[in-house]
């Protein structure tokens, strides 16, 4: 979600202001957080201890030479009617954006630095000791060891470490010992060496995730770095896509995803939204169950692309045709995310994958197959309205239609009939630059699913 930076000191000013560093820091996401700073027991608090940081907008503070400190990113900070500021994540409820002493409360993806310290160096990690809420790294000028969490922990986060926001969606990961108060997870007790609390299952989970980033507190070997002091700069970056979804359906709306991301289905009513993060490299599939309904035993059931697991969680089971499917594949060949609005498993219902960023086209079935779908590939529910369009291959279970056997290349398996007629796959890709340095967060992709056709009014739909 979240794409913030420490982006550079400067020489010049440390000679002038006599060994203080100066840290500026840059907002790349496309909506506001609220830095946070917090100093090392006994030192002084800096001069700036949180500050409100807008979209594409950059700021700094003064670190003095010796500082030991942390910096994090609140999410989600909003003001109530008593004019106190409070935050989704990592919130410091000093109720400002400045958090006068006050550390984030887990969880929260920390940065932390000794400057100047032993042997004259400088010491620095991303530490997800106390949890998850946005990926980082620091990456210092002179040649240098970076250190980064790059990945979007939320979207592997185990439902019992799971912050959800009102719509369901995870923006917080805990760490075990928060989330379970046990000695063996937070290291303490009986368990209070490196020897006697070795990582468990939860902390690898962090831990492949960010490989060089702390996961549990004796963590040291891989996730501690220095440098020499003087003259460095510092990234905070991160790197993940997130996915808004809207409805504009005439009936109540599910939604879920393919490719096990953290929400694998939810429920999504007529003009709603919500989103998923995908992670860099994800690749998957989106898609709409449609007049879905729970039986007595308790069983959710879809008119049309059910994923029959019974629960508005689809848990990687895919849908069962015919559906319309939105494809993804993030940063993939080249750099490059590529995505389409794909026929091949048949029609349910009109959708649209619109880029928010960088000028990319949009790929969209806007129009109703359905009420021009042939009757030998029709779908119909109890009342005879067509409620889906089969593929012909899906129908036929020929390899003509299904580019099988000796028609398995695109020279021996051309268009037929019946997908020049309504069934069209129609493929596009969006063009992502991305540095080591300097990395563009990118709100993309999902955009508008909407359905022209008319539905009972308990129907329900899904989005994958």
């Amino acid at each position: 979600m979240s794409n913030w930076g420490i982006l550079r000191s400067s020489n010049d000013l440390i000679r002038v202001v006599h060994f203080r560093l100066h840290l500026p820091f840059k907002n790349n996401c496309p909506y506001t957080v609220w830095p946070g700073t917090l100093t090392g027991s006994g030192g002084s608090q800096l001069s700036k201890t949180g500050f409100e940081l807008a979209s594409g907008a950059s700021s700094s503070v003064d670190a003095p030479a010796g500082w030991s400190g942390r910096f994090w990113a609140r999410t989600g900070c909003s003001t109530g009617s008593s004019g106190r500021l409070t935050c989704a994540t990592a919130d410091c409820a000093s109720g400002a954006a400045e958090c006068n002493g006050a550390g984030a409360i887990p969880p929260a993806t920390l940065l932390e630095f000794t400057l100047n310290g032993d042997g004259g160096k400088d010491f620095y990690d991303v530490s997800n000791v106390d949890g998850f809420n946005l990926p980082a790294s620091i990456t210092p000028k002179g040649g240098c060891s970076s250190t980064e969490c790059r990945s979007n922990i939320n979207s592997v986060c185990p439902p019992e470490l799971s912050v959800k926001d009102a719509g369901g969606s995870v923006v917080a990961c805990k760490s075990a010992c928060l989330a379970l108060q046990q000695p063996q997870y937070c290291c303490t007790g009986s368990f209070n060496t490196a020897e006697t609390c070795p990582p468990t299952n939860y902390s690898k989970i962090f831990k492949d995730a960010c490989p060089q980033a702390y996961s549990y507190a004796y963590d040291d070997r891989s996730s501690t770095f220095t440098c020499a002091a003087g003259g460095k700069s510092f990234h905070l970056l991160s790197t993940y896509k997130q996915l808004p979804i809207h409805s504009m359906a005439r009936h109540f709306d599910w939604g879920w995803i393919h490719s096990q991301l953290s929400r694998t289905g939810f429920v999504l009513a007529p003009g709603a939204s919500s989103s998923v993060d995908a992670p860099a490299g994800w690749s998957g599939r989106f898609w709409a169950r449609t007049g879905c309904t729970t039986d007595s035993s308790g069983r959710l059931k879809c008119a049309t692309a059910d994923c029959a697991s019974g629960r508005v969680e689809c848990n990687g089971a895919g849908a069962i045709p015919p559906a319309t499917l939105l494809e993804f594949t993030l940063n993939g060949n080249g750099g490059q995310d590529f995505y389409d609005v794909s026929l091949v498993d048949g029609f349910n219902l009109p959708a649209s994958i619109t880029p928010q960023r960088g000028g990319c086209s949009s790929t969209t079935c806007q129009r109703n197959v359905n009420s021009v779908c042939p009757q030998d590939l029709s779908v119909r529910d109890a009342g005879g309205s067509v409620i889906a369009c089969k593929s012909a291959c899906e129908a036929f279970r020929q390899p003509q239609y299904c580019c099988t056997g000796s028609f398995n290349t695109p020279a021996t398996c051309p268009p037929t009939d019946y997908s020049r007629g309504s069934l069209k796959m129609l493929v596009l890709k969006l063009i992502v630059t991305h540095t080591m340095i300097a990395l563009v967060h990118l709100l993309v992709l999902l955009a508008v699913i909407t359905s022209s056709h008319s539905a009972p009014e308990k129907g329900n739909l899904l989005l994958e």
